[in-house]
This record gives structure tokens, C-alpha cells and sequence, in this order.
């Protein structure tokens, strides 16, 4: 039975972050280590952290911001009309990477990734020191010039041959920058973007002729796939790479030799480990490549004992697991990968969530003007550019108040508990959630919350009104204290932009227009408290700021907040009770 792109495409994204979950404990480990510790036929299921979880390195990172940086940069493209090579997103994707590695976060500053706010990705992972040093001279405007060659190009390029790939499905005449050869585009992609931090040719030639075989194996049928058929593979891509780049034949023909080194002891009687070891290492990038080209070519319908013959070895085992998981999982897809491998995987959800979206192609386009599917609301929920400072991760929602963080709109939850759960990781910069619909109406979101963010419910009833002012007034005294005078931070001198990032305040009812508007209304009011304004000045002041800030909220284009006249009577109430 065939099997379907996107599974395909999942196949090899999950693939590559399996082998390197697997190969990742064992990587500055030699063979005989490896052996000592989990026995004769070495590693072979996951090694689980305190939690339970297989923790992925920075070679699965890189590959989740290379994907992220490819579609955002598509889909500027297609919504602007516009856009650079997909590289150029890429490496700043990369430079947010470093960012979060560094603890070297600008809040303040726009950004395009919202990968960026799951925690995990944090983690410090043995993050290659080439990789580091270029990215940070790049975050300081200064050229990169080492002359490396090492895997840290290579094992972070599968997402490009994954979307170009997947687009084959897809109408691709909204996108700007497509190539029509796509295998050409593939390949001079995935080369520019191991080029941004390694500039040896064999640094990054591998990457380019990497992502040739993973286009290939997706375009391939798992049950016509042989050795022999995947050695044709690897050398019709070594010809495309001859032509292309004609200028580094010397550097071609040494990965070239290298790799027919590695076809010939996969078919030898060699165990895999002996075989591995006269290949090399894989800590530079035509070893790592060879190295998964070995394992592929020996197993080229067994996922399971590919990816163990990739990381049982004295070398870099996270990377050349990463890179067969990669190969192996778009050939056979993701129904081939075992249970177990599937089961503990860290940011498994993220992991399919993006490799979904690379099969997914560009859904939107400055020519369309129906957004209201849910594919399309959540792409552009994550792809679409906003100014950091600005951005809520929903798409009905609006800036109440800057200075205090303060924000407002629809219901952040999801009635699918999986989905909720998933949604709610990009929230994970607001720590304060207002709650102002009744008990039942909705699907509770509150306990897929974080331990350090706070949730309270000030019900009212949907198109009805609080049942007194001063329960209101209480309430806004609550949120301005914890926005603004109980921060100790602030009192240290901290930024405010800081602030405003790790403890935003959401205020929500439904469809955030009605008694969410209502409340709004009361805070702007509120806050013109003791200045002099007469109860119908305050009134018009704080209509008026609620319609500038509510014209922000797409809903504006169809709803008016508050949405009736009882609310807006309450407002003109609160006012004159609490306000004068």
C-alpha cells in the first residue's frame, strides 16, 4: 500500500528526532563504553531522564527553528508579495535558537518564531560550539569566517527537502521565490543554510546532497526500495552536486570516495559496528552523512535496526542517529517507526505539529480573504509577522494596556483536551487568566496552566452584566496591583518590556467582544479615576478607548464592543459609583 506524503514527511521529521533522542546519551561515549553500560548489543531503546522523557539534542532544535523559519519566510512571501531566500529566515530562526540558548532573549524586539516560547527548547543540549560562535557573530552584525567542516550543517537541513517536497501537493501559485526545479532549489537551499555556519565545502556540500536523498526517499516507494536502488540514489545525487557546483569537484570527489567506502562495507560481511569505525567518526559532515548512508543502505527496510547501527559507535552518535532517522523515515514513514521509539520522545507534539505544517503548504495568500478555516486561522495564529510586544498567541484578541501587559479577547481553550493542551504552550508568557464566563459554559482550560500562572473566574452571563460595580472596581484594583505594584521586579529597575513579557494578564469571556468589552471599558474608566472628568466625559473617553483598541481584534470588522446597550448602561453606572 502506498504511503501518503504527509506521512511520509512526519516519518522523517520524528525519524530524525528518534535517532537523535537514541543516539544523544552515548555521544561523547566509545564503543566499548557504550557496551559496558547497556549491554552487548549496546543502546538500543530510549535512556529516560528523571521525568521520563528522551531528551532530544540541539540537532533536533535546529531542525524544529530551520522548519519554522522556512514557513514563516513562505508565508511572508505569500501574504507580502515579497521575500528574501528561505535561508535568510532560516538563519535568523537560528539567531533566535542561539537567543534561547544563551539566555540572551530581546523581548522587546519583533520576532517570527513562536517555537521560541516552548520552554523545552531552552535546554542546553550540547549545543556545537561552531554553531554558537557563528550565530552569535551574526547576532553582532559580523561576518563568520571559520572554515569548518563539521556535522553541525548537516543534521539540521531535513526540513527543507520535507516542505519543497510536501508543496508538490499543493497550488504554488501564491509563492513568491518557488523554483520551479524544485530539486534544484532543494538542493542549493539546504547547501546556503549549512553555509551559514559552516563555510568549509565539506561542511556543507553533505547538506546539500543530504536533502537530495531525503526528496528522493519521499518521492520513493517503501517496497521498491533495495540497497542497490539506494546507492543509485546517493550517486545520481553525487552527479546533480558535480554540476552544480563544478568550482569544489576536489571537495566532491573526497565525499565521494568517502561514501562508496561506505556502500562497499554495506554490503561486506563487516559487523556494524567495525564497519562504522573504519567509515569514521561522523563529527565532521561527510562522516556523519556516510555513516547514515551506511546504516540505510545495510537496512534499508528496518527502521528499528538502522537507527541502532547509527548510534552504537565511538563518534557522534546524536547526529548520524538524527540524520538516518531523517533518511529512513521518509522512505518507510511513520507507520514503520516502532511503538517504542514513538512513546517518551520529548516535544513529540511539537515534533508532528511542524511536520504537519511542512505538508500542510502555504494556505494563505494576500489574494485570499477567507481565513475563517481552522487550518488557516491556526497558521496564521504562528506564521504571520507582529511585533513581538503586540502579539497574543490567538487570533481574536487586543492590547488593552502596554505599559502593565494587559490583554483581552476570546476564549484561549479548546473543547478537544489534546488540542487545548497543545494551544496553551505558546501562552506560557502570560501568567495572570481572567475568566469572566460562567461556570460550564465552556471546556475548562486552567489545568493544562503551568504551576507559575494563575487563573481566577469573575462569571457573568453571557450578553449580561456583572451583578454590582463594586465587585468590578475590586476586581480592577486586583489586576492593576499584580500588574503593576506587586512586582519587585519593577522596583529593582527592571524594563518594563520585561515584565510585560513574562507576566501579561489575558482578560476573556467567549467571543471576547460582549462582557469582555464591558470589563475593558470599566479598566480604562477606572484608571481616569480622581483627574477631573465629569461621569459622561469618562464615559466617551473610555468608548473611545475601548473602539482603538478593540479595532486591532479582526471581530471589529463585524462586531461592536460592548454589544448592547444594558452593558454599556453598566459602564455609565460603574462610573459614577466607582470612578467619581
Amino acid at each position: 500500500m502506498s504511503i501518503s506524503r504527509q506521512d511520509k514527511i512526519r516519518g522523517s521529521l520524528l525519524g530524525g528526532a528518534i535517532g537523535d533522542a537514541l543516539g544523544y546519551p552515548v555521544e561523547f561515549m566509545s564503543y566499548s563504553q557504550i557496551k559496558s553500560k547497556f549491554g552487548e548489543n549496546g543502546i538500543t531503546r530510549f535512556e529516560l531522564n528523571k521525568d521520563g522523557v528522551a531528551e532530544i539534542s540541539d540537532d533536533t532544535q535546529m531542525t524544529l527553528f530551520t522548519a519554522n523559519g522556512l514557513l514563516f519566510g513562505h508565508t511572508r512571501g505569500a501574504m507580502r508579495g515579497i521575500m528574501a531566500n528561505p535561508e535568510d529566515y532560516i538563519r535568523d530562526a537560528y539567531v533566535e535558537w542561539w537567543q534561547v540558548q544563551t539566555d540572551n532573549i530581546d523581548y522587546t524586539a519583533w520576532h517570527s518564531d513562536w517555537i521560541r516560547e516552548v520552554k523545552e527548547l531552552h535546554s542546553k543540549r550540547a549545543p556545537g560550539n561552531t554553531c554558537m560562535q557563528a550565530l552569535q557573530a551574526i547576532s553582532f552584525h559580523e561576518n563568520v569566517s571559520n572554515n569548518s567542516k563539521g556535522c553541525g550543517g548537516v543534521m539540521r537541513i531535513a526540513s527543507i527537502p520535507l516542505f519543497y517536497n510536501g508543496m508538490k501537493d499543493h497550488d504554488k501559485s501564491h509563492l513568491i521565490n518557488y523554483n520551479q526545479n524544485v530539486v534544484d532549489e532543494i538542493v542549493r537551499a539546504a547547501g546556503e543554510t549549512a553555509k551559514i555556519t559552516h563555510k568549509h565545502p565539506l561542511g556543507w556540500i553533505p547538506a546539500a546532497l543530504l536533502a537530495f536523498i531525503i526528496d528522493e526517499m519521499l518521492d520513493c516507494e517503501k517496497s521498491e526500495m533495495t540497497s542497490y536502488r539506494f546507492a543509485l540514489v546517493v550517486d545520481n545525487g553525487i552527479k546533480l552536486i558535480k554540476r552544480k557546483y563544478p568550482e569544489q569537484i576536489k571537495y566532491i570527489l573526497q565525499l565521494q570516495y568517502l561514501l562508496e567506502k561506505a556502500a562497499r562495507r554495506a554490503i561486506s560481511p563487516l559487523s556494524d559496528e567495525e564497519a562504522i569505525r573504519q567509515i569514521g567518526e561522523g563529527w565532521v559532515a561527510d562522516e556523519a552523512l556516510a555513516i547514515a548512508v551506511f546504516c540505510v543502505m545495510r537496512y534499508p527496510n528496518d527502521f528499528e535496526r538502522a537507527i541502532i547501527a547509527s548510534v552504537n559507535h565511538s563518534g557522534d552518535s546524536d547526529s548520524t542517529g538524527s540524520i538516518t532517522g531523517n533518511i529512513i523515515g521518509a522512505l518507510l514513514g511513520v507507520s514503520a517507526i516502532p511503538t517504542c521509539y514513538k512513546e517518551h520522545l520529548e516535544l513529540k507534539w511539537l515534533v508532528e505539529e511542524l511536520a504537519d505544517d511542512l505538508a500542510l503548504g502555504i494556505p494563505v495568500s494576500e489574494y485570499a480573504d477567507n481565513y475563517d478555516t481552522p487550518e488557516k486561522l491556526r497558521w496564521i495564529d504562528k506564521y504571520i509577522e507582529s511585533p513581538s510586544m503586540d502579539v497574543v498567541p490567538i487570533r481574536n484578541s487586543y492590547l488593552v494596556d502596554r505599559e502593565l501587559g494587559i490583554y483581552a479577547g476570546e476564549y484561549p481553550g479548546d473543547k478537544d483536551e489534546n488540542k487545548c493542551r497543545i494551544k496553551l504552550h505558546s501562552w506560557s508568557n502570560f501568567k495572570y487568566f481572567y475568566d469572566l464566563t460562567v461556570f460550564g459554559e465552556l471546556n475548562p482550560y486552567n489545568q493544562h496552566l503551568n504551576s507559575q500562572q494563575l487563573y481566577e473566574r469573575f462569571p457573568i452571563p453571557d450578553c449580561g452584566i456583572p451583578q454590582d460595580t463594586n465587585s468590578v472596581a475590586r476586581l480592577l484594583d486586583e489586576i492593576i496591583y499584580r500588574c503593576k505594584g506587586n512586582s519587585e521586579d519593577m522596583k529593582r529597575g527592571y524594563e518594563k518590556s520585561v515584565k510585560r513579557e513574562y507576566e501579561k494578564t489575558y482578560i476573556h469571556c467567549w467571543g471576547g467582544v460582549g462582557r469582555t468589552g464591558t470589563i475593558v471599558a470599566c479598566y480604562y474608566a477606572y484608571r481616569m479615576k480622581g483627574n477631573g472628568y465629569t461621569i459622561d466625559e469618562i464615559y466617551r473617553k473610555a468608548l473611545d478607548m475601548l473602539a482603538d483598541s478593540f479595532s486591532r481584534c479582526p471581530k471589529s470588522k463585524y462586531r461592536i464592543s460592548p454589544e448592547n446597550q444594558q452593558q454599556r448602561d453598566f459602564i455609565k453606572k460603574f462610573i459614577a459609583n466607582e470612578c467619581m
